[in-house]
Formats: structure tokens, C-alpha cells, sequence
């Protein structure tokens, strides 16, 4: 099902935005999936047979001049809360955390990407929250660092709305993230052949 909401772009500024609902995290992995170009890898479980925690949801190779940059997606869904009769933001604090792990798997940058559970009874309830992650993306960014990106799945299979962008790539001093960051480079993971594209 499809909603229309206003989304503030700045201030005064809105416009309409149909928005996806999804029955569960491998839907929204799915509609991702067809929006980002070829050299993703769903589910990466392992980096050089070494198993990972968390996993990477989505794992680009982006080929940027003569460098590669390895992004980490993390998918979140934000449900409705019948306790507190509003949206939890319990996938949104644990997006997050996982995401920032990710950097410690030898990926340059994270980019976590919100969808909404089809539960969500009010529109009103998705209006507020992309507004209020409008109205605080710099300080969310600031709080965060440079190396995570936020944005919205925001119909199925279009493309992300990026919302607080990534500034800077990750680069760390030890030897153990480098280590996993050449694994990845030259393919050493293992992830889900089984999750095709839906095209």
C-alpha cells in the first residue's frame, strides 16, 4: 500500500512523496536492492572465512577514479508501537549502532536506510518523523561523524533518499581492519546468492 505525505525539502518548501510499506526487512532489502547499480552483495555473513557480527545487509563496490569504496548498508524498518500509540524508534537507535559497526568490518562508509512497516495506521506519524530527521540532520551529523549516510526508502524500487551524507571515507590504523578492507576488495566474503534481484 502507498501513502502521500507532505515532506518539508526546507523550510516552507513541500512536496508530495508516495511512500512504500513493507511487510518485513527482506521486502525492503529487495526494493534496495533494485535501486543501487550491479556490484552489491546481499547478506555478507564472513570476510575471509571469518564470520562477521553484525552482518553487512548490502555491500557495494563503488568504483570512484582508480579507487574502490566499499559501502555497508544497513536496513532498518520503523514500525508503529501500540504500547506508546506512535512511531518506535527502537530500528531507528539500532540502525544506527549496527551500521557504525560496520566500519569496523573494513567497509569506508555506512549508510543506513530507514523503510516503514505496513502497521503504521497514520501518515501523520511518517510526515513527523522525515521532517524531524530533516530539521536535525546537522546535528545528527555532527553527533555521528562523517562516515554514515541516513535515508529512506521511499517507494519501492526507486531510489534512496539521502537525508545526512557521508563526508569522509574511513580509513583505520590497525592492522585488522585493513586486513578485512583487501579481503573485500579482492572478494574474499561470502554472502546470499539466493536473494536475486527483482528485475
Amino acid at each position: 500500500m502507498r501513502i502521500e505525505i507532505q515532506f518539508k525539502l526546507s523550510k516552507g518548501v513541500k512536496m508530495q512523496v508516495k511512500y512504500a510499506r513493507f511487510k518485513s526487512e527482506e521486502d525492503l532489502l529487495k526494493s534496495v536492492l533494485q535501486s543501487l547499480p550491479f556490484d552489491v552483495y546481499p547478506r555478507v555473513s564472513a570476510i575471509a572465512g571469518k564470520k562477521i557480527n553484525p552482518d553487512i545487509d548490502i555491500l557495494q563496490i563503488n568504483r570512484v577514479s582508480d579507487y574502490h569504496r566499499l559501502i555497508g548498508y544497513e536496513l532498518k524498518l520503523m514500525k508503529f508501537d501500540k504500547r506508546s500509540k506512535g512511531l518506535s524508534w527502537e530500528a531507528f537507535y539500532k540502525g544506527i549502532g549496527q551500521a557504525l559497526l560496520y566500519l569496523k568490518n573494513g567497509v569506508h562508509r555506512v549508510f543506513l536506510i530507514l523503510g516503514f512497516h505496513e502497521n503504521i495506521p497514520n501518515d501523520k506519524m511518517i510526515e513527523n518523523f522525515c521532517n524531524w530527521l530533516w530539521d536535525k540532520k546537522e546535528l545528527i551529523s555532527q553527533v555521528l561523524g562523517n562516515h554514515i549516510s541516513i535515508g529512506m526508502c521511499l517507494y519501492e524500487g526507486g531510489s534512496i533518499y539521502e537525508i545526512i551524507e557521508a563526508k569522509l571515507d574511513f580509513h583505520p590504523s590497525d592492522d585488522e581492519t585493513k586486513f578485512l578492507t583487501e579481503a573485500l576488495l579482492k572478494g574474499r566474503f561470502t554472502f546470499d546468492k539466493k536473494i536475486k534481484r527483482p528485475y
